[in-house]
């Protein structure tokens, strides 16, 4: 007996069962066969194969499908016989997938060629005869079938309830009579009879109901039963048929794989050709005609190992959208990953990173002695990224280019947000337990409940939450929703759905419907394409920069720069690409980088792993002649990094050189060791010590060798990636360093929308002197720009003021001229899109401050300002004209403004103080330095700050002790200060409104500062 209907959990929240489950209770209840069938998709196609042969169990591939018929969406089960009906069932799962939801009756009968048609009697398409017991019209229906399709089944399913046994037998005596066949079916949606709470529960996350909802489904029975059990409810003919459909269903996977599509070049050269041609150009074009035997020997390697893996045409498609970007003005990253360890990418353009002369290795990148997929990422700025996948896609065609699919899932904190609200408990009882998950990455409720000492007394103490944990943990990590992978595209030579099923998330093209993970075995390589906001800041400062001088060219800037260097050792790095964090500073500020290979060795030692190794770089930094080799050879290799492993590629050189190992066979090595795969690793250490032995080296040095390269294998980070980056690090910094106003006017540009990243880039300027010119409706547009040596505040960052009002404004004053006063302003712009509402917030945000009149004095003259506009305006038909002449302007009142109250409420639509605030007058008259709050608040751990005071709350703790719950601001942002009573009896007098205070303490990861000592400020 076989299953012929189960539907995992990719049927995205009508399923409680897992891959895993299905197939290995399958195992576990000895079936030969088992089917997976989910509903309109096949996401879960290639895990589940992957499962059944690991499991030594045969794979069923169905697919549940709706279909319109006599103007009803029915459901129909296809089950794969071979692997045209596979191919059939791809194509059938990419339509429903598409723009609509079911087949057309003549689109079944077309799939259902080489699959078997299984119609259901219960939730099918005989369902209303037969709870009509309507013998006619089931036999109708039975007959529409029977003249349509020519291999079909009519499923007895849910023979274990007595209204459907009843009803079944009805169906049993249709078919008889006409001489059709039937099947027993269970339908199943979860692995054991306890899981149905389980399924209902799912059930009411999809539906957004609660538990206690009557309208919610509760499917009893649909889980995995055993032969015996089906034997009970089942007739013996009809469960023999099971077996009888499972010998017939094959599919031999092997043949279902695809390639790259093929190049197109011109005049008829082939690929190889053309691209052994492109690279030698390439190179003469890179070093200037002046090519070394060294080059040439290399490039020659590289090729020949290309060739002969038959990847030209993959280089080529790389090249040719990179060419595209480059003709369209769109700048390409200098490289990124392993991929910049190759002479090819090189001389192709698609890198800017020389190998030879950082000493990177082509085998790191594709090696020839470990086949697989070369892994080409490209970064774009994140502004034009998407023109270059259009330009793919439109070259290849909309049948070979598609998007990857990657789940949503119920992680830790969501699920338990999902079943808490199914299950009626209240919100914020919710929220705090699932603030109470630790925020790590990759963090499950089984770790959250045994690091979290509050979780578990959460958890612990009310028996409704330890139900909720309960039903969270079996459902924690199912799919909940689709999306896309961030960057990656695949390209095909054969139509994508010959291949792969499909689905249409995004409406530009269609996705892939096996994750990532899948396509390399089907042939299709993931490349990805990613936008950086790093490279969309430099490409903005270069043209700036080329408005002035067109020769500028970032790729020819020195690489030893003395402000450059001058700025990343003072740690000014705020904006710059890997070099901005907190961590990464005081890195520097230990490193105190003097060249551009400091900055690469700083990117790399600056990760989880090689962290360990900081200390004893910068001792040997310090103190170079400290540092000993275990042999004489290893210095060529190690001595840019003092004697420390930094890099994969030196653990690779040391392989080469002293065991005589290929390169290829040494990345196989740093694979292993990275893995901690003992078995790999084992037999590697017996072909060093060998190979050091046969170049005659001690067996003793043979192992101090292998030991060393074993240390900083698990480590190593890739030099290749490390120079990419650090060159979009240096360029940045290069940028900041000698075009100042360019860089910060670009840098502010690419965080708008955020308030608190606004806030900070512009707190900066203040610091550097960068005058930030308050908006203007003369003057400002939808971006910061320069102004000479000052930066104007663009109207899109001013909340109410959409892109539509904008826009109105800037083509009124380009049409008409500028406005000339507040009333001239008024009456020229108030249409349907700039309100009252936005002219409201204009002056709030300064940006009618300059016709000289203080904005409390606008905002009381708003009315007189609307009428006016009102009497001026002459509509005719659709249009409407302006006539200033036609009534006098209304005189404008004269209020006293207060500084404060102006400097509030341009808080209130900016999000910060952009203008002249008490605090910042304060600060800069008695030179108080420090971090603006904007960048405490992100801190951790001990910091010291200054503030104003603008709340107090008192609290009384269960011992009855006062403490104080403080909210201090300045400039750039707010912070909550907790005040506990050991701190607060001995700083209760100085904790008053409107103080403006000293404090140190211990920031939480809330943004909560824990106070030990406040002080007030004393003006000098």
């Amino acid at each position: 007996m076989i299953h012929l209907h189960a539907r995992s959990s990719y049927t995205l929240l009508d399923s409680a069962l897992t891959i895993t489950q299905l197939v290995q209770r399958s195992k576990e209840l000895n079936f030969s066969s088992v089917v997976l069938s989910d509903k309109n998709v096949m996401f879960g196609t290639m895990e589940f194969y992957q499962a059944c042969v690991s499991n030594n169990i045969k794979p069923i591939i169905g697919l549940e499908v709706s279909c319109i018929i006599e103007d009803e969406i029915i459901d129909f089960l296809l089950l794969a016989k071979n692997n045209d009906g596979f191919a059939n069932l791809m194509k059938c799962s990419s339509i429903v997938s598409g723009s609509t939801n079911y087949l057309e009756f003549s689109q079944l009968m077309e799939f259902s060629q080489n699959n078997i048609l299984i119609v259901y009697g219960e939730g099918g398409y005989l369902e209303q005869a037969l709870m009509n017991e309507n013998k006619e019209e089931c036999i109708r229906r039975m007959k529409l079938i029977s003249s349509n399709f020519d291999d079909y089944y009519f499923a007895v399913s849910m023979n274990d309830a007595s209204f459907w046994q009843i009803r079944n037998q009805l169906l049993k005596i249709c078919s008889q009579e006409l001489g059709y066949k039937t099947v027993a079916l269970s339908k199943i949606y979860y692995e054991k009879e306890e899981d149905a709470y389980l399924f209902k529960v799912v059930s009411g996350i999809r539906l957004a109901k609660t538990i206690e909802d009557h309208s919610l489904p509760s499917i009893q029975g649909r889980y995995i039963r055993s032969l015996e059990e089906m034997k009970q409810f089942y007739d013996e003919d009809d469960l023999n048929q099971t077996e009888e459909i499972g010998a017939r269903c094959s599919i031999n996977f092997d043949e279902f794989k695809t390639s790259l599509p093929k190049f197109k070049c011109p005049n008829n050269v082939n690929a190889s050709q053309y691209l052994t041609q492109l690279c030698i150009a390439g190179l003469k074009k890179r070093l200037n005609d002046q090519v070394t035997k060294e080059y040439t020997d290399r490039l020659r390697h590289e090729l020949d190992i290309i060739l002969s893996m038959k990847f030209e045409d993959y280089f080529l498609i790389v090249w040719d959208f990179i060419r595209f970007a480059k003709k369209q003005g769109i700048y390409v990253g200098p490289g990124r990953g392993s991929a910049a360890g190759a002479l090819v990418a090189y001389c192709l353009g698609i890198t800017h990173v020389d190998p030879i002369k950082y000493n990177l290795l082509f085998e790191r990148f594709l090696n020839p002695e470990r086949i697989s997929m070369p892994d080409i990422d490209t970064d774009f700025p994140d502004d034009r990224r998407d023109e270059v996948i259009d330009y793919v896609y439109q070259t290849y065609g909309k049948e070979h280019v598609a998007h990857i699919v990657t789940f949503g899932t119920l992680g830790a904190k969501q699920v338990l947000r999902d079943v808490g609200r199914v299950l009626e408990i209240p919100l914020r009882e919710i929220d705090v337990i699932s603030k109470a998950v630790p925020f790590a990455p990759k963090m499950t409720l089984r770790r959250a409940y045994k690091e979290s000492a509050y979780l578990r007394q959460l958890i612990d103490a009310d028996k409704r939450y330890t139900e909720l944990f309960r039903i969270a943990l079996k459902l924690e990590g199912l799919p909940r929703h689709t999306s896309t992978h961030a960057a990656g595209v695949v390209m095909s030579n054969l139509p994508l759905n010959q291949v792969v099923p499909t689905i249409q998330i995004e409406q530009d093209m269609v996705s892939t419907q096996y994750t990532m993970e899948y396509l390399e075995s089907i042939g299709l390589i993931k490349m990805d394409f990613l936008g950086l906001r790093n490279l969309t800041i430099i490409d903005d400062v270069v043209k700036m920069i080329q408005a002035k001088n067109q020769d500028f060219a970032i790729l020819q800037i020195p690489q030893d720069d003395k402000k450059t260097f001058e700025i990343i050792r003072k740690v000014d790095t705020m904006g710059i690409f890997q070099l901005e964090s907190d961590g990464m500073k005081n890195l520097i500020r230990k490193m105190e980088p003097t060249c551009f290979n400091d900055i690469v060795a700083t990117i790399a030692l600056f990760r989880p792993g090689p962290m360990e190794n900081i200390p004893i770089y910068l001792e040997a930094k310090k103190n170079p002649s400290s540092i000993q080799y275990i042999h004489p050879k290893l210095e060529g290799i190690l001595k840019d990094t003092y004697g420390i492993m930094i890099y994969q590629e030196q653990i690779m050189q040391v392989a080469q050189i002293m065991a005589g190992f290929s390169l290829g066979k040494a990345d196989i090595l740093r694979k292993a060791m990275s893995k901690k795969k003992a078995s790999d690793i084992a037999l590697m250490e017996k072909d060093f010590i060998d190979g050091c032995l046969r170049n005659g080296y001690t067996k003793e040095l043979a192992h101090q060798l292998f030991d060393l390269i074993a240390k900083f294998a698990g480590y190593g980070f890739g030099k290749a990636h490390s120079v990419a980056y650090g060159l979009v690090a240096y360029q940045l910094a290069y940028l900041k360093a000698n075009y100042p106003y360019e860089f910060y006017c670009s840098l502010l540009n690419s965080v708008i929308g955020s308030e608190s990243k606004t806030a900070e880039y512009i707190d900066e300027c203040r610091r550097k002197e960068i005058p930030i010119l308050v908006p203007s409706v003369n003057t400002s547009s939808f971006t910061f720009e320069l102004e000479d040596k000052s930066i104007r505040f663009p109207l899109l960052a001013i909340k109410n003021v959409g892109g539509s009002a904008i826009e109105e404004i800037v083509n009124e004053r380009e049409a008409n001229g500028k406005f000339n006063d507040f009333h001239d302003f008024v009456a020229r712009i108030l249409t349907r899109k700039v309100n009252r509402k936005i002219i409201e917030s204009l002056i709030d945000a300064g940006a009618l401050d300059e016709f000289k009149v203080n904005r409390k004095s606008l905002l009381a003259s708003l009315d007189d300002a609307i009428r006016y506009a009102d009497l001026v305006r002459i509509d005719t038909g659709n249009q409407s004209r302006i006539d200033l002449g036609l009534v006098s302007k209304p005189i404008l009142y004269q209020i006293k403004e207060d500084v404060l109250e102006r400097s509030e409420r341009e808080k209130a639509v900016l999000g910060f103080y952009l203008g002249s605030h008490p605090i910042l007058e304060i600060k800069k008259k008695l030179g108080i330095e420090g971090q603006p709050l904007v960048k405490l608040r992100q801190s951790q751990g001990f910091v010291k700050g200054f503030c104003c005071i603008s709340k107090i709350r008192q609290h009384r703790t269960k011992k009855g002790d006062l403490m104080a719950f403080v909210i201090g601001y300045d400039e750039t942002s707010d912070i909550d200060l907790v005040v506990m009573p050991n701190v607060y009896q001995k700083v209760q007098p100085i904790l008053v409104k409107g103080h403006y205070v000293f404090f140190e303490g211990k920031m939480d990861d809330k943004g909560s500062c824990l106070v030990n000592t406040v002080r007030l400020l004393e003006e000098k």
